[in-house]
């Protein structure tokens, strides 16, 4: 079975290299990493990765206009997205939906288990 690939949007590099360790080291995901939101966005329209996750340490604003802008494209339409919040228990699987996220991750996270989260929540959408 191929490696899967997870574009990670973390805006602080001290986190992204820990949740690259967590996804790519414990996980076997091919982590494809991103900055910012918009430089997520220009990778999306070139490389499909097979899920992504958004951290909302950006504007939450920002992360809605990301999932409308993905869903409004053919080629990334079908990318599921996953939060990666403090505030993941504020909403509940239906809402997440309703907002164009396929799940959310708890902020802070496990990083012996996120990866395993992740695919969890992933199981059936990839």
């Amino acid at each position: 079975m191929p490696t899967k690939s997870i574009l990670l949007i973390e805006p602080e590099s001290s986190l992204r290299e820990v949740l690259y360790v967590c996804l790519h080291e414990l996980g076997g995901w091919q982590v494809i990493l991103s900055s910012s939101i918009q430089e997520g966005m220009r990778i999306c329209q070139s490389i499909r990765p097979d899920a992504i996750l958004l951290d909302t340490s950006t504007a939450e604003t920002d992360a809605l206009i990301f999932t409308e802008q993905l869903k409004q494209h053919s080629m990334t339409r079908s990318i599921p997205i996953l939060l990666m919040t403090a505030r993941a228990s504020w909403f509940t699987p239906p809402q997440l939906r309703q907002m164009g996220f396929a799940g959310a991750i708890a902020k802070p996270f496990n990083p012996s288990t996120l990866s395993g989260q992740i695919a969890h929540l992933l199981e059936e959408l990839i």
